[in-house]
């Protein structure tokens, strides 16, 4: 039998009670002041559990989220039909929750595994886009009109109220994820601000009070504005009022526009490559290509445990967490492949678990070998991390080393993902004091090193694999390493009407600021910070912090605009709406579709939108005309869209929101005479749901949508 892994316990503080008696307001000046709960940023590890009724199908194609299975079946796609069809027959959805039992489900085996992972917290679905719940939910019942929840059909019990009691018995955190939309609820489809109202502030109040998570992870939100969910007003009442008030952890998933922009921690998915360095956040992901248990996937589709250790040791090193994804079947049962892989990550957590607890982001997150720096990834999305399988790629490249440092300890880590052929570890641009010791974590050994001018170079022992365990990361420790400056703050703020940047900066107390507004290296020797300045130039400033008897910090850089004033457009006629053209290109579908492409429709229509598609999706856009400005003045201009767009007045790009996402909002700023000014938007989408929606805001002005009668067109 498996002994119970001796991780570190964290416990949570109450350090953060209402920010020493903060009351917050509903908005999100007020709201996005909250920090982090520290229990939460010591953790760093967390599992994510997808499991419905979703999970009697457990069926998608390769590439795609078995969860949600219902939304594919209802939406016509072809392999979910047929699946569904030889072997479901004319069952609808909703009853295959009479197949989804649970009966193997032992919330205490489940408790045990997690803790031997090294999480130190879980989300739970406890209620995914289909509307089922995991919990005794009369709004489940009453607005779906049967049965819709585990304690009335299925299961016949309260699997999330089951799990929390387990967990509670261990040292993970119990926390939840929770849709705040509904696929095909009538409600929903009906009104939906009365579905907030009457369906989602219930049951998130209901979970809230009788459950207490410490996480609460919501998703669902693209569909609506904030506004519409009262997002504000909730998070108010749980930061000032819930009994979780002091611990509880959201995320940024809280209406249409709002991710990477407000709420709580920052929530990319399958994303590895979004960093976040002033703000918290956390990356999740499944095993394999789903979320939700897919039977279509194979052994291979699954990250080994190499990859995911050092997906961990990435995030970690970032400054960020891990949230780990499983999906357990109809059973109860969670597949043996991700028992595994969850056990082979305690196994190296419980050796080297000080190099991830309680750790911060230094002051370089990771080093790479000079023949690694270039090179370009096979499988696409600039991961160089997640296709480290069962059968890895051996050209893949690696970075050599990662960091990660205790502020506590004074200890500096430094993680490998290869073990150095000649045994020499090279530290870069590093320095020790006479008294720093390095220890290897595998073997509890102390290992020898050298200053060799910029860098540091440790000798490692001869690799033997039977003193060595769980090799798929090396963390040597650096003890005595001499504590650092953290980097300081440079922000960037307009005086209303003012076409010079203002610039203030900040650090932490008992540091120095030194900058450079000409694009250099800062040093000691460059000017020194002391009050707000103007920049008359477009330019990038960097800055760097120097406290006493601490190494300085990273350098920070902050790209910054000296605007100019576009003169208004000369036209000769000009009439309301604005021309569009349409493409439906085949293959890959980018930005460069419009550019290269020939439109399939061309014509007037009376704003930027989506309302002129000819098909579900795949498609793309080019809108050109005129926006009139009414007054003098510098304004900004946004565009969401699930995929890409870029906007563009007079010719020049003033927001950049390419990339294949979610409804991303991206913005930038124009000084605008009065009068006509040349307007073009380029939009693609590449599958998956689409979205366009672009909004103007005039300095200390009000957003607003982008509406019909500022648009033109010239004849």
């Amino acid at each position: 039998m498996r002994k119970l892994l001796l991780l570190p316990l964290l416990v949570c503080s109450t350090l953060f009670l209402s920010v020493n008696g903060q009351t917050y307001q509903p908005n999100w000046e007020s709201l996005d002041q909250r920090p982090t709960p520290q229990c939460f940023r010591d953790g760093k590890f967390g599992i994510f559990i997808h499991w419905g009724v979703y999970a009697v199908p457990a069926f998608c194609t390769k590439g795609n989220y078995a969860e949600w299975y219902q939304n594919a079946l209802n939406s016509g796609n072809a392999a979910t039909n047929e699946y569904h069809k030889k072997k479901f027959g004319a069952l609808t959805y909703y009853q295959l929750a009479d197949q989804f039992k649970a009966e193997l489900f032992n919330p205490d085996e489940w408790a045990q595994l997690f803790e031997k992972s090294g999480a130190k917290y879980i989300v739970l679905t406890s209620k995914h886009h289909d509307g089922f719940t995991l919990w005794p939910s009369k709004e489940a019942n009453r607005d779906w009109g049967f049965a819709w929840n585990a304690v009335d059909i299925g299961p016949k019990r309260d699997l999330l109220g089951d799990l929390f009691k387990a967990v509670r018995k261990t040292s993970v955190h119990a926390g939840m994820y929770y849709s705040l939309y509904e696929w095909y609820n009538p409600l929903w489809k009906a009104d939906q601000k009365k579905f907030a109202a009457e369906h989602t502030w219930p049951q998130m109040k209901d979970l809230i009070n009788n459950y207490q998570p410490e996480v609460f992870w919501t998703d669902g939100d693209w569909d609506a504005a904030a506004e519409t969910w009262k997002s504000q007003e909730f998070l108010a009442w749980l930061y000032n009022e819930s009994p979780v008030k002091d611990k509880v952890v959201v995320n940024d998933r809280w209406g249409a526009g709002l991710r990477f922009h407000h709420g709580g921690i920052y929530k990319p998915e399958y994303q590895p490559d979004l960093d976040f360095e002033d703000h918290y956040w956390e990356e999740s992901r499944g095993m394999g290509f789903s979320y939700g248990y897919n039977r279509e996937e194979d052994l291979w589709d699954y990250n080994s445990a190499q990859s995911l250790v050092l997906q961990l040791i990435d995030k970690v090193s970032r400054g960020g967490n891990f949230l780990l994804d499983i999906g357990p079947d109809e059973h109860g049962k969670i597949p043996p492949v991700m028992q595994e892989r969850l056990l082979q990550m305690g196994d190296w957590i419980n050796i080297n678990g000080e190099a991830i607890y309680n750790t911060i982001r230094w002051k370089t997150a990771s080093q790479w070998s000079e023949s690694n720096r270039d090179y370009k990834p096979k499988h696409g999305g600039g991961d160089l991390l997640l296709k480290l399988t069962v059968d890895p790629d051996p050209g893949y490249a690696l970075k050599e080393v990662f960091y990660t440092y205790n502020p506590t300890s004074n200890a500096l880590y430094a993680i490998m993902p290869k073990y150095p052929d000649n045994r020499q570890l090279v530290l870069k641009n590093i320095h020790l004091s006479g008294d720093a010791k390095a220890s290897f974590l595998s073997i509890k050994e102390n290992l020898s090193w050298k200053q060799d001018n910029e860098n540091v170079v440790i000798t490692l022992p001869e690799y033997n694999p039977n003193k060595i365990k769980a090799p798929y990361a090396y963390v040597i420790k650096i003890g005595n390493y001499g504590r650092f400056s953290h980097k300081p703050a440079i922000l960037v703020n307009y005086q209303p009407g003012a076409l010079e940047p203002m610039v203030s900066m900040s650090a932490a107390a008992g540091t120095s600021i030194h900058y450079t507004i000409d694009g250099t290296e800062p040093t000691v020797a460059a000017p020194l910070y002391d009050k707000p300045f103007t920049i008359k130039t477009t330019t990038t400033i960097k800055a760097v912090a120097v406290g006493k008897e601490a190494l300085p910090s990273g350098v920070v850089s902050q790209y910054t605009e000296k605007y100019n004033w576009k003169e208004a457009q000369k036209t000769n006629k000009t009439t309301a709406g604005i021309a569009f053209k349409y493409f439906e290109p085949a293959g890959t579908i980018n930005l460069q579709s419009v550019e290269n492409g020939s439109p399939a429709k061309t014509g007037i229509t009376s704003n930027i939108s989506l309302k002129e598609k000819m098909r579900k999706d795949r498609f793309a856009f080019q809108f050109d005309g005129y926006v009139k400005i009414n007054s003098n003045g510098i304004y900004s201009f946004f565009t969401q869209s699930d995929d890409g767009s870029k906007l563009f007045i007079d010719d020049v790009m003033v927001v950049n929101n390419d990339g294949e996402h979610d409804g991303n909002e991206a913005g930038g700023k124009a000084a605008l005479k009065k009068g006509f000014h040349k307007i073009k938007l380029i939009y693609f989408d590449s599958g998956g749901g689409n979205e366009l929606k672009v909004s103007i805001q005039p300095d200390g002005g009000i957003k607003t949508e982008l509406s019909a009668n500022l648009l033109y067109h010239g004849n």
